[in-house]
């Protein structure tokens, strides 16, 4: 909990140790006998680990979850997290690979014939048309079936 009131206080640096401390007090066998707990502090761990741009802390934990989460909607929070990371560390081609590639492992086929850089370059093209207060304001899309 305390680390929840932290990250709602943008104190990531605290959020991040409190769900460090967290981990650090699990059982070795934490992922069978506590797997929504540990679940969850992964998750948050790696989330304010990303916000803080610690991206070891962010791949260490987001290792974790993706070699015990049950299933890959459990692994989607740290698959989401680790290609913002790669966006974020200017790895753009990566990241898009990295999205494509969750995509279709949720049934989402988005490839086609083009390349990586042909995406980054139409991406760029179709941002250049935009002014930063208008990218910056537009909405969320809170439709999560909209397909």
């Amino acid at each position: 909990q305390a680390g929840k009131k932290a990250m709602v206080m943008s104190d990531f640096g605290l959020a991040y140790s409190y769900f460090d401390n967290g981990i650090s007090f699990l059982r070795k066998k934490h992922w069978e006998e506590h797997y929504k707990l540990s679940l969850e502090l992964f998750d948050l761990a790696a989330k304010c680990a990303l916000t803080n741009g610690d991206i070891v802390s962010l791949e260490l934990v987001s290792e974790q979850v993706i070699a015990y989460g049950r299933s890959y909607e459990d692994k989607l929070n740290v698959l989401y997290l680790v290609t913002c990371s790669l966006a974020f560390s200017s790895k753009l081609p990566e990241s898009i690979e990295k999205g494509l590639d969750i995509l279709a492992n949720l049934g989402i086929d988005l490839q086609e014939s083009r390349s990586t850089e042909a995406c980054v370059q139409e991406t760029t093209t179709l941002l250049s048309t935009r002014t930063d207060d208008e990218i910056l304001n537009t909405r969320q899309m809170t439709d999560p079936t909209l397909s």
